[in-house]
């Protein structure tokens, strides 16, 4: 039996928040974020089948990890197991 609490919007509020402090207190580092979001992504079923490792790879880079590690990275992960990157770019100039 699935449990919700009543607000829908809440859990990705509760899950972001959690996340940023996993990662903020060095818990859980943002290669296992980016890793934990490429196998979700994997297992959406968006038009009837599971996503690709390409179309994966582009929903992580722009929707799901700017989310939980800022708007201020770019995030670029392989989807072969162990190539991950991460590449730092500012948005703005200092």
């Amino acid at each position: 039996m699935e449990r919700t609490l009543g607000n829908g919007p809440i859990v990705g509020l509760v899950l972001e928040a959690l996340v940023r402090t996993l990662l903020a207190k060095n818990v859980l580092s943002s290669d296992d974020l980016r890793a934990l979001l490429f196998e979700a992504a994997t297992r959406l079923d968006v038009e009837g089948s599971p996503q690709t490792p390409q179309a994966a790879k582009i929903m992580v880079d722009e929707d799901l990890a700017p989310v939980f590690l800022g708007d201020d990275r770019k995030v670029s992960i392989d989807p072969l197991p162990g190539k991950s990157s991460f590449i730092s770019t500012p948005t703005e100039e200092k």
